[in-house]
């Protein structure tokens, strides 16, 4: 008889030795390892498609609001510092806080209000006055920058003849007629302006907004206390810890984001007027305020403003004093008013934004392009709240169980080293 028989008493083999030749081919095959990777990649991709498919359907089903909530979400963050004062300093003489609180949001809304009608009837004509004057010098400022670097296009036409043509060709009917830069924003209006219905839609959009901002004060924290009274009592310290991180790493990015690139548009706006750029507060303010869209929008502000120098005094000097004036408000944005202003609560890795920037614009167009750094945020902080509680778990410390490295008597405060030292010193 075998090992087999004999361990069995003599009978006849069991499964598992009958089994054995199959199970040693089987581990034999070298892309059998890769299985399970492989599994598990097309589980990953089967996975994302569902979600995107999910996601752009949520998006359709909420898109008559979703724009009207986002900004409404962005003015209760600016908002809420003014309201929490008011309400503290109104606290000797109104006892009754429902009633403080409602006075306190409402009076903060009508010093916003104030704000934004008086930057409308302002400040916004006289930067639309200028961008007017520069989208007419467009052209001309075009033709100058060509002029200037025709020795180099001259290289690339004799090098790519067909690509060259396309190209010219292209911009310069754009540049030409510049309305053509901004046709599919046009067409859109123009589209949802032309019926009674869409002028409705859009006015009522535009009134909501409002009315989110005034319940996103008022009743923020009593919806946030009756949510949490659903969750379990043990994970409601865990829940309520995430949510305050979450909500504060929104508020320091729309309040912060809102200092940077103020300071950097008056930053641009010096740099330009001191060079003679023409429309330089225009350009200032929109190569300050396309900081929002991370690398694209100061990309596009700057070859707006380096063609528009052209028109007046085209020369290699002077568009190397505006290249520099943006790497030099650049370089303070990261090195000073950045950290200065948020911290390490925003400190995102450029690979990971240009990723998010590729995947909101696949799921959402422009506005998953403008929502991509807040999301990343609270993907950051939910992120690092989750290797927090990894790194507490007894499985991050003590090994799995049955793996030889947990050890029941080991004090929930020691290390994974003593952990180990001490489950091997127990082990007869």
């Amino acid at each position: 008889m075998n090992e087999s028989q004999i361990t069995n008493g003599g009978g006849a083999p069991s499964a598992e030795a009958s089994n054995a030749p199959l199970l040693a081919s089987w581990r034999q095959l070298r892309w059998a390892r890769w299985l399970p990777s492989l599994a598990a990649l097309l589980l990953l991709l089967v996975s994302w498609e569902l979600l995107s498919a999910a996601f752009k359907s949520l998006a359709w089903v909420f898109q008559p609001v979703l724009v009207p909530l986002m900004i409404s979400g962005a003015l209760a963050y600016l908002i809420k510092p003014l309201a929490d004062w008011l309400d503290g300093i109104t606290a000797r003489w109104i006892r009754r806080a429902h009633v403080r609180h409602t006075l306190s949001v409402l009076n903060a809304m009508a010093v916003a209000v104030g704000g934004l009608a008086v930057g409308l009837f302002i400040v916004v004509p006289n930067l639309a006055a200028q961008l007017a004057q520069a989208v007419q010098r467009l052209p001309g400022g075009f033709q100058r920058l060509t002029a200037l670097a025709q020795p180099i296009l001259e290289g690339l036409r004799e090098r790519y003849p067909t690509q060259y043509e396309q190209v010219a060709g292209s911009v310069r009917e754009r540049v030409d007629n510049p309305l053509t830069l901004i046709e599919p924003v046009l067409v859109g209006l123009s589209a949802t302006f032309s019926n009674a219905i869409g002028v409705v839609t859009s006015l009522i959009n535009l009134l909501l907004i409002p009315f989110f901002v005034y319940y996103m004060l008022k009743d923020a924290s009593g919806l946030q206390r009756r949510s949490l009274q659903l969750v379990p009592a043990r994970h409601r310290a865990t829940v309520m810890d995430a949510l305050a991180k979450v909500d504060e790493a929104l508020s320091a990015f729309v309040r912060g984001q809102l200092v940077v690139c103020s300071s950097m548009a008056v930053m641009y706006a010096l740099g330009f007027s001191l060079l003679g750029v023409p429309s330089a507060l225009s350009l200032g303010f929109l190569s300050g305020f396309g900081h929002l869209i991370p690398y694209i929008g100061t990309f596009l502000a700057g070859l707006l403003t380096c063609t528009l120098a052209m028109s007046d005094a085209p020369s290699w000097m002077q568009l190397g004093l505006i290249i520099g004036v943006y790497v030099i408000v650049q370089s303070v944005e990261s090195f000073y008013l950045t950290p200065f202003v948020l911290g390490e609560r925003l400190d995102l890795h450029p690979f990971l934004v240009i990723i998010g920037l590729v995947v909101g614009h696949h799921l959402l167009g422009i506005l998953g392009v403008i929502l991509t750094v807040p999301a990343l945020a609270v993907g950051k902080v939910l992120a690092a709240l989750a290797i927090e509680h990894y790194e507490r778990s007894a499985f991050y410390r003590y090994g799995a169980p049955g793996s030889g490295l947990l050890s029941p008597n080991a004090p929930l405060s020691s290390s994974p080293a003593e952990a180990t030292a001490e489950a091997t010193a127990s082990t007869p």
